[in-house]
């Protein structure tokens, strides 16, 4: 019998630094993206916060952005 195994396409993996799973502000990240595009996204626990694997290179490039904005936005709270 040969055993095989699912591969999948990855187009990268953003850890945010700080961030949990439960961070409210992340899940409401997930949630947006769900709704938007369906299916499903890979999450799981990084070294230093919550490490997200993506399938398409535009998906990425969108949660970079908004982690960097919210980054910008505490920032110029402090």
């Amino acid at each position: 019998m040969v055993k095989r195994h699912k591969e999948e396409d990855i187009a990268g993996i953003l850890e945010f630094a700080g961030r949990s799973s439960e961070d409210p502000e992340f899940q409401e990240w997930l949630a947006e993206h769900k709704a938007r595009h369906g299916g499903k996204i890979r999450v799981s626990k990084g070294l230093t916060g919550v490490r997200v694997m993506f399938a398409k290179s535009a998906d990425m490039a969108l949660w970079q952005r908004r982690s960097d904005e919210a980054a910008k936005g505490k920032k110029s709270a402090a």
